[in-house]
């Protein structure tokens, strides 16, 4: 009975025990269909032979032996669905092996096949579809081309842009580098200018002691006559400015006769020339000789000083001084000064000191708030003024009636212009010894320079320009330019071509404000030649381009 159930299963287990077949095989071993149950005594025995040594694992053995372990069955049957599952993939590796060569060929005739109908598909959609499949791509390609014809234009402009900008940094970097190096050279050539223009001390204190020797003598003489018994002398000009160039060969001296309750009565709108005339004029005035029609003269007073002058010259022991011939229109008496040493020229100045105030033409004036302070500025107005005997260039009148130019007085502020040249700093202690320096006198002396040499080639063409334009244009430029640390030396041509930018400004505009009377200017075209104007522009700028060589 156990030998019958052991025939049975060896029979049936493994049927059972093989659900699960490859999935590339279509059918079993022994000639089933897929899915169908069982299998032959082929596959039984192929299974054995495949695996001889799993036999005493059989169901047969487990079948004689009682008492087995349920274990050692399962372990059985698993072994029995190894050889069926072992069997099957040789068979079917078998199969595949005969089938291949004959599906490659049958595979090769589809395709020939499938591309011949394709042709005929072809032929037959006819000619007008190819077109319009062929018209379709080609705009695609088209649109396609030119897109990428505009990428590439683009790309192109963007690369040619950048090469242009790169070009023009290039140059800009060049042209700065040039415009740096250029900067550096006529800084060098400046300084050896400066240096060149500079007095030394010997000269300086040889001249100095010459013209006091003559100075103090003439006042001495001059004291004499009850007239100018109360004279007094102020010193003004570039020498003592300490802005004079190259020689100590020019000296300017101001004979200050004190004058009380006077009325200013304006020759002109522009508030710079005035006649003058006493409020109150006492008998024993003597300053009424020289009184005419109210007004007191100037051109009799300068006349009569100048009388008293050429009487003490005679009697100084040195005889290398001289009175010099009248200039039109000069407020002085000028002497010449030789012998050893430089020819030096000396202006004694008529003035008469106003303690009053300024008149109206000045409230404007003398903007230095940002520059020197608001303080200076309240010092400044509170102090004297002068009138010289200058003649006004223009005709003018005052109603129906004319002035006589030989009456007239030009206001003067000499004294306040010496004390901002020499006190010129935003901070109180600019160029003093041990402290920071500055440019500013430098940049006035080299504009001074400059036009004195053009002077020299062109005298007539430049008869009108004088050192009070560069002086008045430093002031100008001063309060535009306030601070110390905008004039610093190491940046002398920058700051000298600023400067020079300015005159020329005011050249181009014909206009130059003085700089205590804003309402006069200096640059009035019918004073100052326009033509000439535009010759002295083109001379500087000549000069400019070229690095300067009138400096030599």
């Amino acid at each position: 009975m156990s030998q019958k159930k052991a025939a049975v299963g060896a029979g049936h287990l493994p049927a059972r025990a093989t659900p699960v077949r490859p999935a590339s095989c279509g059918r079993t071993a022994g000639g089933k269909a897929k899915g169908q149950r069982g299998g032959g005594p082929e596959a039984r025995s192929n299974c054995a032979s495949a695996n001889p040594t799993d036999a005493h694992h059989s169901p047969a053995h487990l079948g004689e032996k009682d008492g087995a372990a349920h274990r050692d069955r399962g372990d059985g049957i698993t072994g029995i669905r190894r050889c069926t599952v072992a069997n099957e993939v040789i068979l079917t590796k078998a199969a595949r092996g005969k089938d291949t060569v004959p599906t490659k060929a049958a595979r090769g005739k589809e395709v020939n096949a499938g591309d011949k109908r394709t042709d005929a598909t072809m032929v037959a959609a006819g000619v007008k579809g190819k077109n319009a499949n062929n018209t379709a791509d080609g705009n695609d390609t088209g649109a396609r081309v030119a897109a990428a014809g505009k990428e590439t234009d683009h790309a192109k402009g963007k690369h040619a842009n950048k090469d242009a900008s790169g070009r023009k940094t290039k140059a800009a970097a060049a042209a700065g580098d040039g415009e740096v190096g250029r900067e550096r050279d006529l800084n060098q050539v400046l300084r050896a200018v400066i240096e060149d223009l500079r007095i030394r001390s010997v000269e300086r204190s040889q001249a100095s002691r010459r013209v006091n020797v003559v100075v103090e003598h003439l006042v001495r003489q001059i004291k004499q006559d009850p007239i100018f018994d109360s004279i007094d002398t102020l010193t003004s000009g570039s020498y003592y400015e300490r802005v004079k160039i190259f020689e100590p060969n020019e000296f300017d001296i101001m004979i200050t006769v004190p004058v009380e309750r006077v009325a200013c009565q304006e020759v002109d709108i522009e508030g710079a020339f005035y006649c003058i005339g006493f409020k109150r004029c006492p008998r024993d005035n003597l300053l009424n000789r020289f009184v005419c029609d109210g007004l007191l003269s100037a051109e009799k007073m300068l006349c009569h000083l100048r009388k008293l002058i050429i009487d003490a010259v005679k009697l100084l022991p040195d005889s290398n001084v001289k009175v010099l011939r009248k200039k039109p229109g000069s407020p002085a008496v000028t002497l010449e000064i030789g012998g050893d040493g430089v020819l030096i020229s000396l202006d004694m100045v008529l003035a008469l000191k106003v303690k009053q105030s300024w008149p109206g033409s000045t409230i404007n004036g003398l903007k230095i708030e940002e520059w020197l302070g608001t303080k200076v500025r309240t010092d400044f107005r509170r102090k004297h003024f002068y009138l010289v005997p200058k003649q006004q260039p223009l005709e003018t009148t005052e109603g129906a009636q004319a002035l006589s130019k030989k009456e007239m007085w030009r206001i003067s502020f000499s004294h306040i212009e010496k004390m901002m040249i020499m006190n010129h700093g935003n901070m109180k202690t600019c160029c003093e010894s041990g402290s920071s320096k500055c440019c500013r006198k430098s940049c006035l002396k080299l504009l001074k320079r400059l036009i004195e040499k053009l002077k020299e080639k062109h005298p007539r063409i430049l008869a009108d320009v004088c050192s009070y334009h560069a002086k008045t244009t430093l002031f100008h430029a001063c309060v535009q330019r306030p601070k110390d640390e905008m004039w610093r030396p190491e940046d002398l041509a920058g700051c000298f071509l600023q400067l020079l930018d300015n005159f020329t400004d005011h050249l181009k505009r014909a206009n130059l404000p003085h700089f205590f009377i804003p309402t006069y200017n200096l640059f009035d075209g019918r004073t100052f030649d326009t033509k000439n104007s535009i010759r002295l522009r083109h001379f500087i700028e000549n000069e400019r381009t070229k690095n300067f060589p009138i400096f030599g």
